[in-house]
């Protein structure tokens, strides 16, 4: 019988716990060269990553050498010692359009003086009593601030208008900021230099505003020259004679009556031509005798001007003076009614 052979091969000693723990961490030579793209690959190829970045943002706060910061200095601009640049024609429609925005913020003032022409008129219609008299007084004095206040916005856009003017000449301009302060100082000067008279003595809107009160209180009366609502001041030396003559604005009746049917004017149309006053359907019938697109001889005494009847336009002002007039003669009509109810 053949011996038995050593078919079954020795079991292999284990290896100590301590060597495979030594020889997993050991790294694989192979492993590491055909597998690029494994875990321990990457965060080797992060940590080299992030040192890179490290050594570009040393470089990055490296001051360099001295005298690098000077030339930082040099490169910077002096702004306490930068001088204005000169305007150029380019320039011109900006300046322009800061004129016109002047004079928008003056239309929009403007429109508070047919509110308080309208509130003097409400307040004449009221009555004439002392309480009255003071509410008309601060009506006055509210109307020439508005006035103050226009001059000091013209000031402003003809301030800029003259610098325009100037650069569009070719003039070099340049500190037109204190070309512009000095241009609103010196006309709001010679404004403030004016006497109350010159001031508002020919102005046509305070004119308009006083001749509307006026027309209410005294309709059968002329109204006076402006100057005489506007007192000279004994302080007030620029007002010489002379300038007095020139200031003489008044003493011109707006008559209520069309001078056509001779009775209070009703719907009034006003003449673009002569400026005469007539009641709708009065011109209207004489216009229809030659035809409405002919030219009829002006019907007031002494005009000698002609127009046709589509030059005549409704007159809103003088409708509302008719209005008060009319107010005003049926209170007085009650007063004098009730005063012969008393007296019998």
């Amino acid at each position: 019988m053949p011996a038995a052979s050593s078919s079954r091969r020795k079991p292999t000693r284990r290896q100590n716990s301590s060597d495979i723990e030594e020889d997993s961490t050991q790294p694989n030579g192979n492993a590491s060269e055909g597998d690029n793209n494994g875990p321990h690959s990457s965060k080797r190829a992060v940590k080299k990553e992030k040192a890179t970045a490290g050594k570009r943002r040393a470089v990055a706060a490296d001051p360099g050498p001295p005298g690098d910061d000077d030339d930082d200095d040099d490169d910077r601009i002096d702004v306490e010692h930068f001088q204005d640049q000169p305007l150029q024609k380019a320039d011109l429609q900006k300046l322009k359009g800061i004129a016109n925005d002047w004079n928008l913020i003056d239309e929009v003032a403007r429109n508070s003086w047919k509110v308080i022409g309208d509130v003097g008129v409400s307040l004449a219609e009221a009555s004439q009593d002392d309480e009255v008299e003071e509410s008309l007084e601060e009506a006055d004095k509210i109307m020439k601030d508005l006035l103050d206040i226009s001059a000091e916005m013209k000031a402003h856009s003809q301030a800029i208008i003259d610098i325009h003017q100037l650069v569009a000449q070719g003039d070099k301009i340049d500190n037109a900021g204190q070309r512009y302060k000095d241009g609103v100082k010196l006309k709001l000067d010679e404004y403030a230099g004016k006497t109350t008279r010159q001031k508002y003595a020919k102005s046509a809107e305070y004119s308009s505003f006083k001749s509307a009160i006026w027309d209410v209180q005294y309709p059968e009366k002329a109204m006076p020259p402006l100057t005489e609502f506007i007192p000279k001041d004994a302080a007030e030396d620029g007002d010489v004679s002379d300038d007095d003559d020139d200031l003489e604005i008044g003493g011109v009746t707006q008559t209520l009556k069309c001078p056509i049917s001779l009775r209070t004017l009703e719907d009034p149309l006003t003449s673009s031509v002569c400026g005469h006053s007539f009641s709708a359907s009065a011109i209207r019938d004489l216009c229809t005798l030659k035809g409405l697109t002919a030219y009829t001889k002006c019907p007031a005494s002494g005009c000698n001007k002609a127009f046709r009847f589509a030059d005549c336009k409704p007159d809103k002002d003088l409708a509302k003076k008719v209005k008060a007039f009319n107010r005003r003669a049926e209170r007085a009509a009650e007063e004098d009614s009730d005063a012969e109810e008393v007296i019998e």
